[in-house]
């Protein structure tokens, strides 16, 4: 889901570590192996850390109650041996008999003194301590010792120092902090319930640790705490889960604070982790404490390598850190270690642990600097206040800016200023239309300074910034004190820029005003038709260099656009108005009815080029609502739009046909006769239901065959999967919606008959059989309204064995008679007419040509087309619902034997018993047709067997269908003249066991394709069991509900508390211990309200091989309220949508 996720198989692991830090340095990193390190929840570590601990160290060495008995295992890079691999990150794993060794007293050093958050570790200027190297009686365990390399330039006189090795007492200190530190440190498990920027809905995991026990504040990373709503929990070690909430997230940097209440911890003693961003040194011994690749806790050793890597990419459409330096280490930090601190040896956070990358194993670390600020104003109740210039910044070093222009004399300066400096920041990107833009509107012109310094309008990539507000700017942290203290006032900036065309270089001066960065941060989405709109971010306009407020950010188009896969494009215009801002696409939005097809202008994120999109407006599937982010409270505001307006319904003036020169011969009027009765649709599910998925387009191709009392389209069930959908249909190039008022082994839809064209009639039938080799012509239509066709010969009739069973289970085509062609023409439908069948200059239809859907062996979807029998099978149903209009139809109650047949080839059937009569008997009846003889054989049962029937007296499995009714049966065509689905019982004989045998089979009912009442239940889509579900039921399922309409699980929605814990294709068998058994008992537990916010719901569910499983689920009727559908065949479109419960998070817009 989330690309930022990687699978398991995916996951880095501990790679070998070098002390040296020349050795750690990493060169550049591909972008699509760096990762960002929440994860999908994995099961926990089987160690379970109690809260006490023991006083002299995090291991005890003979009493290992801190963990319940088990000793556990820190995790450590692999390394070379050397002359401390005694000490120095070694294996946490203690044998009984290994005495921990105890510290020596000493006095306290200034670092062990507990500061205030921020206060910096004082530098102390000393040499190296070098032990000397004892080899004696270890000689499996030390290296000799190599000659150390070269120090780097930016390597103080103590990080050498602990750069060499680890004594004895300070593994003892390791053992005291990690087993202080770890009471506080919690891992985050967290749902995100919409699309949001660059965020996609579902479950994920990481790590926080508490900064403030009694401000409750928790930090992680802003790709943790997440720019979306979110329902998240904490679960400190002793596995307390407490709730939590999100009270800031950086607009750009990798950090976000959680808040959490501290009086409703009752189990644990909570540790504060001390912030010392001061305190990060190349060559510094960590420990990355956290919940690594799903384990909790992990502990993962290794050495700050680098202090001034760049912020890491992890693409395009991702969230991406900028304008900041990051740390880098090769710890091997892997998924759910996001937002995990960055531990020193005295239990200090020096940095924050951000991302990774795969190929290389190494870890990027954010410094904490401009966290300690956001901290330190959030206690105080303060708004963080954060600037922007809209610009991004790259820090360049001397070498490179000599070659990008910078002259030696200005070289020469900046050294003699900042000694220790390195580079400086070079401008790589302006945004169009921003603060530093020299194409905004209030752009000033050129001008030259009262010092001489030419002022001009705005920033270029390329600049070099030298100062800002007359302070000299060597890093980030310096400029950024002062733009994010200044929001809406104006700077002056000094940059150094090459000149152009071979022109002179020089310093200029840029005065811009600064911007309030979460004023270009969204904080509110509108909700319509299942789509995700909002105001484009800067994060997104960054990445693909767009200008803010150029249209509204679709982060997930839902129902409304009909794929609800596509996202990242900006609608710019709605209904012919313009749509630059959230609260202009809103205004047009609410004066829109429902229903209503619309034209959208919309442009693809990065592009130039805009496209239109006809769109249909769905305000009956889904609720509309704004929602507004509200950090004090940590929750998201909920306002839903009114109603729809009504739709006025124009008439259109009648305008007089012309006439047109027909020069056409018979046969062009024949085939466009044919093709004016011939129907594109195209189906929309707003949800999973009934084994059919939501994010599938429906296509295909109908036939008009009936106008009067009312027009019908036969369309099969791949186009027309159910009912529950939104269709449009396409006639002679006119579109307009329809109506399903037929489901069976095809589906009949209805429209208004004001839409249909003129010209069109319905097709005449051929009610003489089709026979194999028979020359016929297939015609059909494309999706453009094209008409091929292909001449070609009947290559067989046989009954449909090759639909398959389905996962999930779903409708398929059974115990109906297929009409094979030779050669297949290049389309999804149409008709089968014999080429000699005209009547006045008409072609008679012989059968529908459709298009059938099923799984092949490796679970994949497969389609192909074959023929049916018009007048056999189609007909009927038509006369049928005809005869029956205004009543509700759909699927009206039938009966059947309740099994699927097969056929099978007469030579095997001859070996089994098969007497001369019979055999004589389908050789003859299969000559009428020109096709070969193939008895009818019982391949499975399409529902389980009642209690207390003898398999004997039914049909089984194997028996060959001999008689039905008295009647010869020789083909499967020849069920449908039994009139099966109003009797009670049918007489067979069958061939079993070599014998004839006489049954009397009682029919039973037919199981619902689909139903009535689909219910949404914290996200679950819910509704009663349907027909394929049956087939599948294993029969030791006892506690399946067979005989009721049980509580069938049709899909999840992701973000929802659902995702990962109530199943698709299985059975609610109860709710909070109360058992149910149709959709109404959900409802009716759902109106007693037995839960409140936040709470826990157990849910009992079954499988369909019978296997029971407990979950509970979080309810959050604020995203996720119980809405139920009900089919009414007094609406227009059929359905109507109630709301059933979070009434109490609603206000009106």
């Amino acid at each position: 889901m989330d690309s930022r996720r990687p699978s398991i198989g995916e996951l880095p692991s501990p790679v070998t570590q070098q002390h040296s830090p020349s050795n750690t340095l990493i060169a550049s990193i591909p972008q699509n192996t760096i990762i960002k390190t929440p994860v999908v929840p994995t099961p926990d570590s089987a160690l379970r850390h109690k809260s006490s601990r023991d006083e002299t160290s995090y291991f005890p060495s003979n009493n290992f109650d801190l963990f319940h008995g088990e000793v556990p295992k820190l995790s450590e890079p692999a390394r070379r041996p050397g002359p401390h691999d005694a000490d120095d990150f070694k294996s946490t794993k203690i044998s009984e008999n290994m005495p921990v060794p105890l510290e020596e007293e000493h006095e306290p050093l200034e670092d062990e003194k507990k500061p205030t958050v921020g206060t910096p570790r004082a530098t102390v200027q000393q040499k190296p301590i070098v032990e000397p190297i004892i080899t004696k009686n270890i000689p499996m365990l030390i290296a000799p010792v190599e000659k150390p390399p070269p120090l780097s330039r930016s390597m103080s006189a103590i990080s050498i120092a602990s750069s060499v090795g680890t004594s004895a007492s300070d593994k003892e200190t390791w053992d005291r902090t990690l087993s202080r530190v770890i009471n506080g440190i919690v891992s985050i498990k967290a749902t995100t319930t919409r699309p949001f920027d660059t965020e996609s809905a579902g479950d994920y995991t990481a790590t926080g640790f508490v900064i403030s026990k009694d401000h409750g504040l928790i930090l992680s990373n802003r790709h943790v705490v997440n720019p979306a709503p979110i329902t998240c929990v904490a679960v400190f070690v002793n596995y307390e889960e407490i709730p939590i909430w999100p009270v800031y997230r950086d607009p750009v940097h990798d950090f976000g604070i959680f808040r959490y209440d501290p009086a409703k911890l009752k189990h644990i003693l909570v540790e504060e982790i001390e912030l010392h961003p001061d305190a990060a040194h190349v060559g510094e011994d960590i420990k990355v404490v956290g919940n690594d690749a799903g384990e909790k806790l992990s502990i993962l050793g290794s050495t700050l390598a680098r202090l001034d890597r760049q912020a890491p990419s992890y693409g395009a459409n991702s969230y991406n850190d900028f304008n900041t330096f990051y740390m880098q280490a090769a710890s091997g930090t892997s998924g759910g270690s996001s937002g995990s601190p960055v531990l020193n040896i005295h239990g200090h956070a020096v940095a924050l642990n951000a991302g990774g990358s795969n190929s290389s194993q190494s870890s990027f670390y954010l410094p904490l600097h401009r966290v300690v600020r956001a901290v330190e104003k959030i206690k105080r109740g303060e708004q963080v206040s954060r600037g922007t210039l809209q610009t991004e910044f790259l820090h360049k070093s001397y070498d490179e800016l000599r070659r990008l222009g910078l002259s030696e004399e200005t070289e020469i300066e900046c050294r003699s200023r900042f000694p220790t400096a390195t580079g400086l920041l070079s401008i790589i990107r302006v945004l169009r239309g921003g603060p530093a833009s020299a194409s905004r509107r209030d752009a000033p012109t050129e001008t030259t300074t009262a010092d001489g310094i030419t002022r001009v309008s705005g920033l270029e990539p390329g600049d070099i910034l030298f100062s800002c507000d007359g302070n000299h700017i060597t890093g980030f942290e310096g400029l950024w004190e002062i733009i994010d203290d200044k929001v809406d006032q104006v700077i002056t900036l000094r940059v150094f820029r090459t000149g152009k065309k071979g022109g002179p270089s020089g310093m200029l001066e840029v005065a811009c005003k600064v911007q309030d960065l979460h004023s270009i941060t969204p904080s509110r989405f509108l909700e319509v038709g299942g789509a995700i709109f909002h105001d484009l971010s800067y994060q997104v306009a960054r990445s693909h260099n767009t200008e803010l407020n150029t249209g509204v950010f679709c982060a997930s188009s839902g129902f409304l656009l009909w794929s609800s896969w596509s996202r990242d494009f900006l609608v710019t215009s709605v209904a012919g108005t313009p749509t630059r801002t959230l609260d202009e696409f809103i205004h047009v939005i609410r004066t829109i009815p429902d229903h209503k097809r619309i034209s959208v202008m919309a442009r693809p994120i990065g592009k130039t080029d805009e496209h239109v999109m006809m769109v249909d407006v769905d305000r009956h599937f889904f609720l509309a609502a704004l929602f507004e982010r509200d950090d004090i409270n940590g929750t998201w505001n909920r306002r839903e739009l009114e109603q729809a307006p009504a739709e006025i319904h124009t008439i259109e003036e009648a305008v007089d046909d012309e006439e047109i020169d027909d020069e056409e011969d018979e046969e062009s009027r024949a085939l466009d006769a044919l093709k004016s009765a011939m129907v594109n649709v195209v189906c929309r599910l707003p949800y999973s239901i009934y084994g059919h998925t939501s994010a599938s387009n429906y296509t295909g191709v109908g036939l008009i065959v009936s106008l009067d009392p009312i027009p019908l389209v036969v369309f099969d069930r791949t186009a027309v999967p159910t009912e529950m959908l939104d269709i449009r249909l396409t006639i002679s190039n006119k579109s307009f919606p329809g109506r399903v008022v037929y489901l069976g082994i095809f589906a009949l839809v209805t429209f208004d008959g004001k839409n249909l064209p003129k010209e069109v009639v319905v097709p005449a039938w051929d009610y003489t059989p089709l026979k194999v080799r028979d020359e016929v012509k297939v015609l059909g239509l494309t999706s453009d309204q094209l008409l091929v066709q292909k001449d070609t010969t009947i290559c067989s009739i046989g009954v449909n064995f090759n639909t398959k069973q389905c996962n999930p289970p779903r409708h398929r085509l059974i115990n109906v008679e297929n009409i094979h062609v030779l050669e297949n023409p290049n389309c999804w439908g149409g008709v089968i007419v014999r080429k000699t069948s005209k009547l006045s200059g008409r072609y008679m239809v012989s059968a529908f040509y459709m298009a059938v859907s099923s799984q092949n062996s490796s679970g994949d979807d497969c389609c192909w087309t074959q023929g049916m029998d018009i007048p056999r099978y189609i007909l009927p149903v038509v006369s049928q619902v005809s005869k029956t209009v205004g009543e509700q139809l759909v699927e009206p109650p039938t009966r059947d034997l309740g099994i699927e047949f097969a056929d099978m080839p007469l030579s095997t059937v001859s070996t089994m018993g098969l007497s001369e009569y019979r055999f004589k008997a389908f050789v003859k009846a299969a000559k009428k047709y020109r096709g070969n003889p193939r008895p009818l054989v019982v391949e499975s049962r399409l529902r389980p067997l009642g209690v207390g029937i003898d398999e004997e007296k039914t049909l089984k499995v194997a028996d060959i269908v001999l008689e039905m009714e008295g009647r010869p049966i020789h083909r499967v065509s020849e069920l449908t003249e039994l009139d099966i689905e109003i009797k009670e019982t049918v007489d067979v004989v069958v061939l079993r066991d070599r014998q004839e045998v006489h049954l009397s089979i009682p029919t039973i009912p037919s199981c619902r394709t689909s139903g009535n009442t689909i219910i949404q239940f914290f996200g679950a889509i819910l509704h009663s069991t349907h027909s394929a579900a049956l087939e599948q039921i294993s029969p030791d399922a006892n506690l399946v509900p067979v005989d009721a309409q049980g509580v069938y699980v049709g899909g999840v929605s992701y973000g929802s508390p659902a995702l990962d814990n109530i199943r698709p294709t299985q059975w609610i068998l109860e709710i909070d211990g109360t058992a149910v058994s149709s959709t109404d008992d959900v409802l009716n537990l759902v109106r007693q309200k037995r839960w409140n916010q936040g709470d826990y719901v157990r849910i009992k569910q079954v499988s369909r091989k019978g296997i029971t499983s407990l979950v509970s689920v979080k309810a959050d009727e604020r995203f996720w309220p119980t809405l139920c559908w009900n089919r009414d065949g007094t609406k227009e479109r059929g359905w109507k949508q109630h709301r059933w419960s979070g009434e109490e998070f609603v206000a009106p817009l």
